[in-house]
């Protein structure tokens, strides 16, 4: 592993994924914080999982938790959006959340259809509005469903497209609506130059940095389980892309992340 620079920030990670491929995540999040990390966001991805997962973080308080249903929450077999959407909203009054997420479109894996994707989407738009908390977007092919959504949306709070992989025409559409851009592993992939160039034509006030542990090990971890302690090689990326150091990067990313928070 490269260097353990202080005061990283991991936005975007699974605790409970990470648990289900064998990590002890009370040994991660101690390493975490010896590491010196400065936080990050544990995200939900159903409906029913933060009060299980706000157990994992209880003597952790760098660490903050979203709640969201994503698109595969229509698939065949599942509750009806507005259930789902009632044991979400219940578990957000509970146990408290940062941001509703992760939530989005998702066309490669053509989860129930797209109109319901849509409907369980801008359904949880409007309750972070209620709520006035930001979202976190997940959107894999969708580009031009999430841009129309995106250019049509108030939103009550800044949010973030995590894992960004899109065009940078969405980039861009997304900043003007005060969104953040969240890059990570696939930032690293040799191969991935055009994510890359995308990254340098983003403000850096509007930049974001994740795991999405224990999914995409960055260079050269690929095929490995990810996990939070790996974020030093995207920093190191995107520090390079932007010409600047660690340090001066992850001085921005801890201001772009409260002002995401806040």
């Amino acid at each position: 592993m490269n260097t353990l620079y202080a005061n990283l920030i991991d936005s975007h990670f699974h605790l409970q994924s990470l648990g289900k491929k064998g990590m002890d995540s009370q040994v991660l999040l101690k390493q975490m914080s010896e590491y010196h990390m400065a936080g990050g966001i544990d995200i939900g991805v159903d409906c029913d999982d933060l009060g299980q997962r706000s157990l994992l973080v209880k003597d952790f308080p760098f660490i903050k938790q979203s709640a969201g249903i994503g698109p595969w929450g229509v698939d065949e077999g599942k509750p009806s959006i507005d259930a789902q959407l009632e044991i979400l909203e219940h578990q957000i009054d509970t146990f408290g959340a940062c941001a509703i997420g992760e939530i989005g479109l998702d066309n490669h894996w053509k989860y129930g259809t797209e109109a319901l994707q849509e409907e369980l989407f801008t359904k949880q738009i409007e309750m972070a509005n209620k709520k006035n908390l930001p979202i976190i977007i997940h959107n894999r092919q969708a580009d031009l469903l999430l841009g129309n959504i995106i250019a049509k949306t108030t939103f009550a709070k800044p949010g973030l497209i995590h894992c960004f992989q899109g065009t940078l025409e969405l980039a861009l559409l997304a900043i003007e609506q005060g969104f953040y851009i969240s890059f990570a592993g696939p930032l690293t992939f040799k191969k991935n130059q055009g994510m890359r160039d995308i990254l340098s034509e983003i403000p850096l006030d509007r930049i974001l940095l994740e795991t999405d542990s224990p999914y995409l090990s960055p260079e050269p971890y690929r095929g490995q389980i990810n996990t939070p302690l790996m974020m030093s090689h995207i920093y190191e990326t995107a520090a390079s892309v932007k010409a600047m150091s660690v340090e001066e990067l992850a001085t921005q990313i801890q201001t772009n992340f409260q002002a995401f928070l806040s």
